[in-house]
């Protein structure tokens, strides 16, 4: 009987040391497998701050601002003067003061729509996290810009046409000031805000809030230059109103529209 229960005995560890070397051999050939094909790693969510393209944008955006602030300070509060002003026409020391510098404005409302870009890429970044995920960043940056810069050339051109229409050349060329007058205030205004989404990652309800008031305040100065250069030739309030939605604030809400639709065609595509 001994002998019988040390042959199972025996029969038994024969067979666990068996085991035990398949056991072993499927465990070093699984870790050969992962020496040679390597663990798949998990990617890191896009973030501005690590981009080094948003990094130089800003930059760029801080030195035009900055030089605008340092080296034409006379222009600028010229130009904040005549803005608050009724003057019908400046005199012969406000247009030297003022004197046209088309490269300096338009280099300025470039900064307002690099800012305002930036701006719609983090709104809708942390409203679509996945969009970066089918589409490059820099091509949805790219995008908003470009949508930024049309929007900007739309609204001037039928401002432009429009005033031509209804109104004399004077006022004209009054009210074209004082829109770009804004636009320039309007990167001023964004560029801290910017600042502190980019680099300190503000998002959400914070960065959104700053935005809002940001745009309230600029829709409620282009109304109150437009009470004060058109008002005599608009035939009561109604009208005036009707003026400043039709060609204000329609467009904002069709560019909106547009860019929700774009999001996801790009998505579809890409």
């Amino acid at each position: 009987m001994n002998d019988v229960c040390r042959a199972g005995f025996k029969l038994i560890e024969e067979l666990q040391a068996q085991q035990q070397e398949r056991l072993d051999s499927a465990l070093v050939r699984h870790m050969q497998e992962l020496q040679l094909s390597g663990m798949e790693g998990e990617l890191l969510p896009y973030r501005l701050n690590n981009d080094w393209t948003v990094t130089c944008l800003m930059f760029l955006c801080f030195f035009f601002l900055y030089y605008s602030i340092n080296r034409r300070q006379k222009y600028l509060h010229q130009r904040i003067k005549t803005f608050f002003s009724n003057k019908k026409r400046s005199n012969l020391f406000d247009d030297v003061a003022t004197e046209s510098t088309p490269l300096f404005v338009l280099i300025l409302t470039g900064v307002t729509c690099v800012l305002s870009g930036v701006c719609l890429f983090d709104y809708f970044l942390d409203d679509i996290p996945l969009l970066t995920e089918y589409v490059s960043p820099h091509l949805l940056l790219g995008f908003y810009i470009l949508s930024s810069v049309l929007l900007v050339l739309y609204k001037w051109g039928t401002y432009t046409f429009t005033n031509r229409i209804f109104f004399d050349k004077e006022r004209t060329t009054a009210w074209t000031e004082a829109y770009f007058d804004v636009i320039i205030v309007t990167g001023f205004l964004l560029f801290p805000t910017v600042l502190l989404i980019v680099f300190f990652n503000l998002s959400g309800s914070p960065s959104r809030l700053l935005i809002l008031i940001t745009l309230l305040l600029i829709k409620i100065l282009l109304f109150y230059k437009c009470i004060r250069n058109f008002f005599n030739h608009f035939h009561g309030i109604l009208h005036l109103i009707l003026y400043f939605c039709t060609l204000e604030m329609v467009p904002d809400l069709l560019l909106w529209k547009g860019i929700v639709y774009m999001n996801k065609v790009l998505i579809l595509k890409f």
